[in-house]
């Protein structure tokens, strides 16, 4: 893959006198699912915000489709409409039933007519499998179902790159297969893709390239098959041998 979208370049990030990004540099390629590991506390969640700027890097730079996102002309706002967010903790609006939720943002920054973003909408829902859910209040959903209807909002916005944090992290453990599988279904279909999890085997079956990451550091970038069989790494060796045999 040549066609790079998204360019890190020596990132740093700090909160007073700590660490949590330090040189960190990362080409994301379209149509490429990738996924960041690490222990608690490593940047994972940290380096996704930034993507996206909902945190401001302190010195680097991040190139999208050639434009520096760290140059102050540009306008973030509409950055973001590009690159759909789902959170670990849902982020829907509980005073909205599900179809309300998920056409909200096409409806008033993208100025779509209702009814056409309403048809757009059942098709969404249909694709992760809550069509029957549509006017259902949200806060009547399982975690797995809010997590669904996220992923469904995000990919109303028709975004060039999804970004997810930790999916499956609030789910109860019954749950989590079932966001996953609509994950792997959105990978389908040629989204980018750069997913935050703890979820060893979904990185592995999932992704291209594998991220590991350790006390605000890329330590290992490898194609998923290399980094979870044949680490190159002491420290990513170390790490993965806390979820399985390497």
């Amino acid at each position: 893959m040549s066609d790079i979208i998204l360019k890190v370049q020596d990132l740093m990030k700090q909160y007073g006198h700590q660490v949590v990004l330090n040189n960190v540099s990362l080409e994301i390629h379209k149509g490429e699912v990738i996924s960041i590991i690490g222990a608690s506390g490593s940047g994972k969640t940290t380096l996704l915000r930034c993507l996206n700027l909902l945190e401001q890097p302190n010195e680097g730079t991040i190139i999208y489709h050639g434009q520096n996102l760290m140059d102050p002309s540009v306008d973030i706002n509409m950055h973001r409409m590009n690159m759909g967010m789902v959170f670990q903790n849902f982020h829907l609006f509980n005073h909205l039933n599900v179809i309300e939720n998920i056409t909200l943002a096409p409806i008033k920054l993208l100025k779509q007519l209702k009814k056409d973003t309403y048809q757009e909408a059942m098709l969404q829902l249909e694709r992760v499998g809550l069509a029957s859910f549509a006017t259902q209040s949200v806060q009547t959903l399982s975690g797995g179902q809010k997590q669904r209807v996220a992923i469904a909002r995000a990919l109303m916005m028709h975004p060039d790159i999804m970004l997810f944090d930790e999916p499956t992290s609030a789910l109860d453990p019954e749950m989590v297969g079932e966001v996953l599988q609509v994950i792997k279904n959105v990978a389908k279909i040629g989204m980018t893709m750069v997913i935050v999890t703890h979820e060893m085997a979904f990185a592995r079956d999932i992704s291209d390239r594998v991220v590991y990451m350790d006390q605000g550091e890329i330590v290992e970038i490898q194609p998923q098959k290399l980094l979870f069989t044949n680490p190159l790494k002491e420290r990513t060796k170390a790490f993965l041998n806390r979820f399985m045999n390497v």
